[in-house]
């Protein structure tokens, strides 16, 4: 999964709509070895262990499908790592969810985020990857 050819950001855009995506909830890392390379120097790590170290990262299980997927904290105003001037962390390390998101200028004509997602970075698709990682 090349997600280097998937980046769409629109600072501009994005900056106008005040985070929205970001307000509404965090992305997830859909693939494990992009997670582990950024936040774990490509060592991966066991189910409980990673359990452990997340909190300490600003991080969680996102857990509702049954598969652990690591998440940014979700806070009342959305991603914990969103500021009013933009994400916390370094678009290297941002969610794939985040750096796939495809910004749609509608977002401002409207409430909510009207921003679309590639199939392949959809939860499912990181609920499958994540799947098969802890099967390992």
């Amino acid at each position: 999964m090349d997600l280097t050819e998937q980046i769409v950001l629109d600072p501009q855009l994005c900056r106008e709509c005040g985070g929205r995506c970001c307000q509404g909830s965090p992305g997830l890392w859909v693939d494990p070895q992009r997670f582990f390379a950024i936040f774990f120097a490509g060592q991966q790590l066991s189910l409980e262990t990673l359990r452990d170290k997340l909190p300490g990262l600003g991080l969680v299980f996102w857990e509702k499908s049954g598969v652990p997927i690591p998440a940014p904290v979700s806070v009342m105003a959305g991603c914990a790592f969103w500021r009013e001037d933009g994400c916390g962390f370094s678009t290297e390390e941002r969610p794939c969810q985040c750096l796939a998101l495809i910004p749609a200028v509608q977002t401002l004509k409207q409430q909510g985020c009207a921003c679309r997602l590639p199939k392949q970075y959809h939860f499912e698709q990181a609920r499958l990857a994540w799947g098969e990682y802890w099967r390992v």
